[in-house]
């Protein structure tokens, strides 16, 4: 019995959902407009996770961005997506998920020509876990400050996934709620 490779939810230019796609086949110098989300996770002294992505990755390798992103299965809730990636990428289980961008989207293409073009909500969790990463997915990770990561960010913009620095210049509060 083979598996059936992860897909992703395939969008129009105003949302609407119209496809699905491998996962694995999705990501590319073209690639098509999808559905994804991205979660960034405080821990009980306010602390934000960041993780640096896995030189494996195929996009932003070795890049420090927001805690973890994912795409939802097609036919999956996003609470029940982002609650999985938690646990996939992370080892964690997270809480009090909160929407903190509802129409985020982006484009941005890395060194390698490849395009990341999603509608991406964003969303803040807690965890009262200790980190434990999945070794594919984060090459290291630190709980920081949300002020010193904006600061961060703001200062070496090239060390973080361009994402991430749109999400918090939308969020305009260093210690918005993401």
């Amino acid at each position: 019995m083979t598996e059936t490779p992860e897909q992703v939810v395939l969008l129009s230019d105003t949302g609407e959902h119209i496809g699905v796609a491998d996962k694995a086949l999705v990501h590319t110098t073209d690639t098509a407009l999808h559905l994804a989300f991205s979660c960034h996770v405080y821990n009980a002294d306010g602390a934000v996770l960041v993780t640096r992505r896995a030189l494996s990755k195929l996009t932003w390798p070795g890049v420090w961005t927001n805690s973890f992103c994912g795409h939802p299965a097609p036919g999956e809730d996003m609470a029940d997506a982002i609650i999985r990636r938690a646990r996939y990428e992370l080892g964690i289980t997270i809480r009090d998920v909160q929407l903190v961008l509802p129409d985020f989207r982006y484009r941005a293409v890395d060194s390698s020509g490849i395009v990341e073009n999603e509608i991406c909500p964003v969303y803040r969790a807690v965890t009262t876990d200790a980190a434990a990463p999945n070794p594919a997915e984060v090459a290291e990770f630190e709980w920081v400050d949300p002020q010193s990561l904006h600061t961060a960010v703001a200062a070496t913009p090239f060390a973080f996934s361009p994402w991430l620095g749109w999400q918090l210049e939308q969020l305009k509060q260093p210690d918005a709620q993401a």
